[in-house]
């Protein structure tokens, strides 16, 4: 990589330095040896005082974070920025060729996500979608218990998801849409699918395109999934997974991190925890993320929230986009 001093120091770039920069990015990225953030980008003032309070009056701070963008000032970047810069800061950050961390989704317009798609999925360098959840112990345990056939074949699954955050007004995507990145690729990981085709059984609560709630019907193919969220619930935040097969049953409690599980041969209730690595930083699993994006920065490897598991993930909303428009099923039209 053009600019990289060595494999095992990592020069991180942010932009934007909000709330979750400071809260998320740098308390996990300063748990990682080998990586440092050096350079920040932020739009006003506050911000970029913010960044030079948190990195030091040494680092790089500049309004325009097309400066970020260069092999001699940064060796990856990390986006922090609000959803209407999405398609104009992750694109140009693909486009410079520079190892890039950022959250979905690609576009806050519907008329732009395929586009971004397609600007994702033809760059070669490294690329990681903040999907914490992705990345939680509970999750990798889950999987492989699954894939051990530990509860035999899967019939059903259930993602369920609450939140108090409320919509957001005026917005030209879904709730369906919105969350679907985050909270199906952990169940895709675990059960080792992806739906074929959706049905958003859409929710109340806002006039507009963005809804409180949200239920999803999901094929896959031999298996029936259903994601419903709740974003204006009265009983905080939280995410569970439920997958039910033909000998045995499990759940996945994701901000706890614990596993409940039983069989036909033990049908009583057992429980394991695996928890995220403590504490927080600011969300579970995040301390993982990060640390999975330093080391396909530094393998070349990629990660498991690369291009193709974010293309498949967009092209999975925009299909629930169009279940919205038609009333009925939408087939999910995958690029292979």
């Amino acid at each position: 990589m053009s600019g990289m001093p060595d494999s095992q120091h990592i020069r991180l770039g942010i932009i934007g330095f909000g709330s979750w920069a400071i809260n998320a990015y740098l308390p996990a990225e300063a748990r990682i040896a080998g990586a440092e953030v050096i350079a920040a980008a932020g739009r006003s003032d506050a911000t970029r005082e913010a960044a030079r309070a948190a990195l030091g009056r040494e680092a790089f701070v500049t309004p325009d974070f097309h400066e970020l963008l260069d092999p001699d000032v940064a060796d990856a970047v990390m986006i922090a920025v609000t959803e209407d810069q999405h398609a104009a800061v992750i694109g140009a950050a693909l486009d410079s060729g520079l190892p890039v961390f950022y959250e979905p989704p690609l576009s806050d317009r519907r008329s732009e996500i395929r586009g971004e798609i397609a600007r994702l999925t033809l760059v070669s360098q490294v690329t990681h979608a903040d999907l914490e959840l992705s990345y939680l112990p509970v999750v990798d345990r889950a999987a492989a218990f699954i894939a051990e056939g530990a509860i035999g074949t899967p019939h059903t699954a259930l993602v369920t998801m609450t939140s108090g955050w409320g919509p957001v007004p005026g917005s030209d995507i879904s709730l369906a849409l919105q969350l679907i990145p985050w909270y199906l690729d952990p169940l895709n990981r675990m059960i080792g699918r992806r739906p074929s085709r959706v049905l958003v059984q859409d929710g109340s609560g806002v006039p507009g395109r963005m809804q409180s709630q949200t239920l999803v019907q999901l094929d896959y193919d031999g298996i029936r999934g259903t994601f419903d969220a709740n974003i204006e619930s009265v009983g905080g935040l939280g995410a569970w997974i439920a997958v039910h097969g033909s000998d045995g049953d499990l759940e996945a409690d994701l901000f706890r991190g614990e596993l409940r599980f039983r069989s036909g041969g033990h049908p009583g209730w057992q429980t394991e925890p695996h928890p995220a690595r403590q504490p927080h930083a600011s969300w579970p699993g995040m301390h993982e993320s990060v640390a999975a994006f330093i080391d396909a920065v530094n393998s070349g490897r990629g990660s498991h929230t690369g291009s193709a598991t974010m293309a498949d993930l967009q092209l999975t909303g925009l299909a629930a986009e169009d279940s919205i428009d038609s009333g009925t099923w939408a087939t999910v039209e995958y690029l292979e």
